[in-house]
Order: structure tokens, then C-alpha cells, then sequence
């Protein structure tokens, strides 16, 4: 697909993922209806946008969670666009507990804004989406392999994958492509929860996927009609170990947790 010209719904488009990905389809000439919870930031990857070539960006600060502020959101989009040619639902964040010292509101938050939220913009823009058209979900690789501590946050993207692969079948005859994008650890704001003080993750942030490379599976996974992108071989490899040799994923998964858990321990005791 050449997406110049064409008419692309970003949300959580403030930053990370999101902004990248706007930038990236700003870059060909798109026209975008980028969708935040942050005003400020908002106006200013719009901006950002439209000094890069986007043939219009229009923001709309809206709150996922609510469906109500969907609904008034997506009602604009359709008033202003009409037809729409790509949906990328990306807004999402997670928090590392162990389930049993985990807040419940946050749990909900956690669904609400990671499913619901692309359940919702699903819902209300799909009799936008005509044949050719595209939905792109951000998953996580926490959405294929559960982790331990991470409970809610592996909930709520196992739903997403499940969601997206089952819409995936009912589109299909309708000429709608639909695709789930399973990022490993990425390079953006999601480790500045305080629920990731001292985590590993948040010591090998330098070395983690840029934001723009998971912009980048976004677009190829339109290009190549991509059902699902699984972004290293390493992960790919883990995928298999779990479906084939269940016992000994298992065992390993274990192995690494108490491994993390003693060290958290030793880092406590510090």
C-alpha cells in the first residue's frame, strides 16, 4: 500500500510507539487523525507531523478508558474523513507486582485502556473501513508468553491477541486486513511506571527495540498483509519451545523467575 494521501487513525499517538508510527505515514504524506490523553504533547507531534509531510494531522485528545469520550472522538473522525483507510489502536501501559500486592483499580485501568480502549475505537470506526482497509493492533510478546509479575498487564494483551485474531477471521471476507504486532521490549515511556524501580528491564533500556522499529512493522505488516509480526527469532524460537515442549518452557520460565526474584530480594537487602 502507498500511503500517501490515505487516511490513518493513530491512538495513544502522544508518544512512544504511537509517535512514531504518526511520524513515519506523516513522512509519506498521509493524512492522520492522531488520537492522546495529553493535550500539550498532542499538539506537538502534530506539529511535528506536518513539518514532515503529513497532508493533514488532526488531534483529538480523548481518554480511551471512556467510551463516551470514544464516541465523540470517533464521531469527529468520521464527520471530518468520512472513509478511513488504516486504524492503528496502540494506546497502553503496564506495571510490574506480583499479583497478590497488585492494586485492583489498576488491574482495571489496565484493561480498560490496553483492550477496551482498542475494542472501543474498533467498534466505533469499523463502518468506516471499507474493503482495501486495514486495522492494526499493538500487542505485546507478553500477550503470547505470560510472565510472571505481570499478570494484568499479560491479561490485557492476551485479550488483544485473541481479539485481533478472531476479528482477523471475520474480516477477512470483507477485505479487511488485520494485524497484531507483538513487540519485545521497547525504548519508550512504558518503564517509567515506579512499579519498574530497579527492574532489569529498566538497567538494559539502551539496548532495547527503538520505537521507530516497531513503527516500521506497522507499516510493513500493511505492505505484506501481515497477519501477525513477531519481531526476533529469539522470540519466535520461545513460541515454538511453548506449543511443543510445554514441560520444558515451563521449567525455564520458572528457572528464570526465582532468578529475578532472588535478585530482587539481594537488591531489597541493599
Amino acid at each position: 500500500m502507498d500511503f500517501g494521501g490515505k487516511t490513518i487513525v493513530i491512538t495513544g499517538a502522544s508518544s512512544g510507539i504511537g509517535r512514531e508510527t504518526a511520524i513515519l505515514f506523516a513522512s509519506t504524506g498521509a493524512r492522520l487523525a492522531l488520537v492522546g490523553r495529553n493535550r500539550k504533547r498532542l499538539s506537538s507531534v502534530a506539529l511535528e507531523c506536518r513539518n514532515a509531510g503529513a497532508h493533514e494531522a488532526m488531534e483529538l485528545v480523548c481518554d480511551v478508558r471512556d467510551y463516551g469520550q470514544v464516541k465523540g472522538a470517533c464521531a469527529a473522525i468520521m464527520k471530518r474523513f468520512r472513509e478511513l483507510d488504516v486504524l492503528v489502536n496502540n494506546a497502553g501501559f503496564g506495571a510490574y507486582h506480583a499479583f497478590k500486592e497488585q492494586e485492583i483499580g489498576e488491574l482495571e485501568d489496565m484493561m480498560r485502556t490496553n483492550f477496551f480502549g482498542t475494542v472501543y475505537f474498533t467498534k466505533e470506526l469499523l463502518p468506516a473501513l471499507a474493503r482495501g482497509s486495514h486495522i492494526v493492533n499493538i500487542g505485546s510478546m507478553a500477550g503470547k508468553l505470560a510472565f510472571p509479575n505481570y499478570s494484568g498487564y499479560c491479561a490485557s494483551k492476551f485479550a488483544v491477541s485473541a481479539f485481533t485474531e478472531s476479528l482477523y477471521h471475520e474480516l477477512l471476507p470483507e477485505g479487511i486486513g488485520v494485524h497484531l504486532i507483538c513487540p519485545v521490549g521497547t525504548k519508550t515511556g512504558f518503564f517509567d511506571n515506579p512499579s519498574f524501580e530497579g527492574h532489569p528491564h529498566r538497567i538494559r533500556y539502551d539496548s532495547m527495540m527503538l520505537a521507530s522499529a516497531v513503527a516500521e512493522m506497522v507499516a510493513d505488516a500493511i505492505r505484506k498483509n501481515r497477519p501477525e509480526t513477531v519481531p526476533t527469532i529469539r522470540e519466535r524460537a520461545i513460541l515454538l519451545l511453548k506449543y511443543n515442549l510445554p514441560w520444558l518452557y515451563r521449567s525455564i520460565m520458572q528457572g528464570n523467575y526465582l532468578k529475578r526474584k532472588t535478585w530482587k530480594t539481594g537488591q531489597q537487602g541493599k
